[in-house]
């Protein structure tokens, strides 16, 4: 089966969300595809994601980390911490904030297929993707396809 790497954004969609109108979609779409495309993918998870879930209101913390607590963990080794400090001294991810370079990094050493993110801001970001596949052929990893839950679902049968 192909691979999927969450990142900490999907289950956090998982759950009722407050607030504007595409809040809300995301959160739909990400049950809908929970439910009807995620038992298609290996599902794998990081410490760092653990930890970004168990934040906030402890109820909802909890709601949270149950949802992924059946998936494995990738391991954070040397090559990973250097392919995130790579990705960051190449300004293709932010320096104040390490996660989302190794949520990459994550998902590149251990040659996952897709990195499945709501976060558009610095990961499923089409004006990085030319940049990121680079740095990874330089780091001689593969780059996964990355993506939101939408762009990962199987086309609806008629």
């Amino acid at each position: 089966m192909p691979t999927v790497y969450l990142d900490s954004s999907v289950p956090s969609y998982w759950l009722p969300q407050q607030g504007d109108p595409i809040v809300q979609a995301r959160h739909l779409i990400t049950r809908q595809w929970w439910a009807d495309e995620l038992p298609r993918f290996d599902v794998y998870i990081s410490q760092i994601v653990l930890e970004e879930l168990g934040g906030g209101d402890p109820a909802r913390a909890a709601e949270r980390c149950n949802l992924v607590n059946a998936f494995p963990l990738l391991d954070i080794d040397e090559t990973v911490e250097h392919a995130a400090n790579y990705y960051v001294d190449q300004m293709a991810m932010p320096r104040k904030n390490l996660r989302d370079a190794f949520h990459l990094a994550l998902a590149a050493v251990h040659d996952i297929d897709y990195l499945v993110t709501w976060n558009y801001a610095h990961l499923a970001n089409a004006s990085k993707r030319t940049h990121i596949e680079t740095l990874n052929r330089r780091l001689h990893l593969s780059s996964p396809v990355i993506c939101s839950p939408e762009e990962l679902m199987i086309e609806p049968r008629e």
